[in-house]
């Protein structure tokens, strides 16, 4: 990996947030997001209303995203949609489809989807997300391409499960 994107990840400024959140050490996890996102116009395609926690296996559902916008992101080039407070939910499993996207055919899911919230980032802003939130992302309806940075981390405690993809690469202290 680019040793300047590596710096970026383990920042003394994202280290202290990540401290501040856990109360304990954080660790970046190798394994999930630790990369570039790009959306491409025309071919970028939707991106359903999900939870980041169905991607990954930990103890405890408790990790944290931080995206960092290395250009604009609007509603119009497929910037994220969230859903305020959805972190703290708890939610039945028929909510959700086989896939784990939160399902936007049903009246119940359709009335919280409406008080989606869409930020827009300037090129280094930075959102710090919970895995349990709910979010989405649009396509991309403009001519340039929509590139991101994206790392998740979790606490030193909340340990990946052993044989799934969440231990496939060593994790690094902060």
């Amino acid at each position: 990996r680019d040793p300047l994107l590596r710096e970026w990840s383990t920042a003394p400024e994202i280290k202290g947030w990540m401290e501040l959140y856990f109360g304990e050490e954080p660790l970046l996890s190798r394994a999930h997001h630790n990369c570039i996102m790009t959306k491409h116009p025309r071919y970028g395609s939707l991106t359903g209303w999900h939870r980041d926690a169905r991607y990954w296996s930990f103890e405890r559902d408790d990790l944290v995203s931080v995206w960092l916008a290395l250009g604009n992101e609007t509603v119009h080039n497929g910037g994220l949609w969230f859903v305020p407070g959805s972190h703290t939910t708890a939610f039945t499993s028929e909510r959700f489809d086989e896939a784990k996207f939160f399902r936007a055919d049903l009246p119940e899911n359709q009335a919280l989807i409406h008080t989606a919230v869409a930020p827009e980032l300037q090129a280094g802003d930075v959102v710090f997300f919970h895995c349990s939130t709910l979010h989405s992302a649009g396509q991309n309806l403009s001519d340039d391409v929509k590139f991101s940075l994206v790392f998740t981390y979790h606490g030193a405690s909340n340990v990946p499960l052993p044989g799934t993809r969440s231990t496939s690469k060593p994790e690094v202290a902060l």
